[in-house]
């Protein structure tokens, strides 16, 4: 179903308002540009972009098919394209500046990449944003000779494992989606809130939700009934735990039962406030792992003690250590509870 011919009127008359605005008060180079028609089509209830999870969610009005190119300055233009069927949209935005070219392509809903390239004789490197289902999310940083890439679980799990990555290229690239959103200022609170959480709060029982995973399978109905509840009340703080169990070590029984549990949860999550996504992160190992790494003593002590909680036994870890003692010694333990290392992949 197409865009009826009084909401293209609506939408045209919007984009050249917006388009008149940008020409009169230009924003500079450097600061998060406008995104005019991009901007009318979130207004008009369209299409719908939130953040669920640390995960790029988009939403799109049933039955939209819109098109739209224009020229903003004489410089500067922009192309959009949505479709929407079944509530999932399809999407391709570019806007294109002298500085710089950003371009948007979504599919099924949440599958996303944001890409931001610089401009003829510009400098800075080209930053790419992937998220496809089911799969880490991707930041490349650079071209084809110095390229690095960031894998994370979400957008704050990698803000708070790669914080200068995160605050010089990750954060201005999704603050052109979402212009209302400071993703540096609210991981920072993120992590004060995790800190906060392992000096006065009592750590989480990982022995005792593995024990009632196993019970989902169990063959009592009751005993599943029952594990099934416990995980539940546990609240978002075992939903990192159930996301990185394999799936290939449950049965049927539990696979059904921790995907439902893991969608109830995520449905109780939707605010996204430091608190809350803190409560969401504690459960997971590589969020510890990251605060190790800061420079601030009792933050890294604060978070020996929650990481050692989750793995039920001492580490080796120093947190009054040099420098480097401490750089081997993370990485020693990253090694040793199957984590990646810090810093990303460079392309070879």
């Amino acid at each position: 179903m197409a865009v009826p011919m009084s909401l293209r009127r609506k939408a045209c008359l919007v984009l050249a308002v917006l388009a008149g605005a940008y020409r009169a008060e230009a924003a500079p180079l450097d600061s998060i540009p406008e995104t005019p028609s991009l901007t009318n089509v979130r207004r008009q209830g369209w299409v719908q972009f939130s953040v669920r999870s640390g995960r790029i969610v988009v939403a799109g009005l049933r039955g939209v098919n819109f098109n739209h190119s224009g020229q903003l300055t004489a410089e500067r233009r922009e192309r959009l394209t949505i479709r929407v069927s079944a509530n999932e949209p399809i999407l391709a935005y570019e806007l294109t500046t002298p500085a710089f070219r950003f371009q948007l392509d979504v599919a099924a809903g949440n599958r996303v990449q944001i890409r931001r390239l610089p401009g003829e004789n510009r400098p800075g490197p080209p930053v790419e944003f992937r998220q496809s289902p089911n799969e880490p999310l991707a930041l490349k940083i650079g071209g084809q000779d110095d390229e690095r890439v960031y894998h994370a679980a979400s957008i704050w799990h990698l803000l708070l494992a790669e914080p200068a990555a995160g605050r010089e290229h990750l954060d201005p690239l999704l603050r052109i989606l979402f212009r209302e959103w400071d993703f540096t200022k609210t991981a920072e609170e993120i992590e004060a809130a995790l800190v906060r959480m392992a000096q006065s709060g009592a750590p989480p029982d990982q022995k005792r939700w593995a024990q009632w995973v196993q019970e989902l399978g169990h063959a009592s109905f009751a005993k599943r009934e029952a594990a099934d509840r416990n995980l539940r009340e546990s609240g978002r703080v075992v939903a990192s735990y159930l996301q990185r169990l394999d799936p290939a070590s449950l049965d049927a029984e539990q696979r059904f039962r921790v995907r439902r549990i893991l969608r109830a949860l995520a449905e109780v999550g939707n605010e996204e406030s430091p608190p809350q996504l803190a409560m969401w992160l504690s459960g997971d190992t590589s969020v510890w792992l990251a605060l190790l790494a800061r420079e601030d003593e009792p933050t890294r002590r604060a978070a020996l003690q929650r990481l050692e909680a989750l793995v039920g036994h001492p580490l080796a870890f120093d947190p009054a250590a040099g420098p480097q003692d401490r750089k081997r010694q993370l990485e020693a333990l990253r090694a040793a509870l199957g984590e990646k290392p810090a810093g990303g992949d460079k392309k070879p």
